[in-house]
């Protein structure tokens, strides 16, 4: 009887030590160095080079996006933040993405690559009241694409952009939307991934704040209304050579 039970509090003990919980493996630094950003470019416009109809400057897609993260895995570069760069690229059954897919929508894609924020002014040109009947009328209008080069190469155009924010959804319309929208986006935007990897394989912990995002330092607060507001000042005078908006939007964005 004795020696049962010698056997049983044997057995509960080899037991009870077995359930022990065991320590997490620490993270293994990853075995491949990471690629120079030189190949990671290369590897970007490769793929991109693989759709023949494809010309620099042309809208990215999330899929196409997707698809690129996942060839840099191939040179051993898994992309930390991947969801968060898709995340930033119009889906392709994005209205716009879909309008500047093919025909008079692709023509006008590649004359607005062509100008400082333009994809920028036409994604929030098309959130305004109406606005996608008037990227409509600017794809399809002769030189439409004009009225978008006026917005964004004048002061003029700046001015109209002043007026527009104060429209619904039309805040910060002058402003960079923070969007990836072309290879060159893209090529920006890895490269503030890269550099994130790199100092975190070397053991710095740089901690980027990142662009655009409200943060209890930079929110905006109402001034107090103790002291007396400043004048405001006039908006300079566009240059005598300045381009006019096109005839039919000189007094303005059309409202519907």
């Amino acid at each position: 009887m004795l020696v049962a039970i010698a056997l049983l509090f044997a057995v509960g003990h080899c037991l009870a030590a077995g359930n022990k919980p065991q320590k997490p493996a620490k993270e293994k630094p990853p075995s491949a160095p990471l690629p120079s950003f030189d190949l990671v470019t290369k590897e970007v416009k490769r793929q991109l080079a693989l759709d023949s109809e494809y010309q620099e400057g042309d809208l990215l897609t999330a899929p196409k996006v997707e698809k690129i993260l996942s060839k840099l895995e191939k040179v051993n570069w898994k992309v930390a933040d991947a969801r968060e760069i898709v995340r930033l690229v119009l889906s392709d059954t994005d209205w716009l993405a879909v309008r500047l897919s093919a025909g008079d929508g692709k023509a006008f894609m590649r004359q607005i690559a062509r100008m400082p924020g333009g994809y920028d002014r036409v994604d929030r040109l098309r959130n305004l009241p109406n606005g996608e009947n008037l990227v409509t009328d600017f794809i399809e209008g002769p030189e439409g694409f004009k009225m978008i080069e006026y917005m964004t190469t004048t002061q003029g155009g700046r001015n109209l952009g002043d007026y527009l924010s104060e429209d619904e959804n039309g805040a910060d319309f002058n402003k960079r939307t923070g969007r990836i929208y072309t290879e060159q986006d893209l090529l920006r935007r890895l490269k503030e991934s890269y550099d994130a990897e790199e100092a975190r394989r070397k053991g710095v912990d740089p901690k980027p704040s990142k662009p655009g995002k409200l943060t209890a330092k930079n929110k905006w607060k109402p001034k107090s209304t103790s002291k007396s507001p400043r004048p405001s000042r006039p908006a300079p005078a566009p240059e005598a050579e300045e381009p006019m908006a096109p005839p039919e939007f000189q007094d303005g964005i059309p409202q519907p």
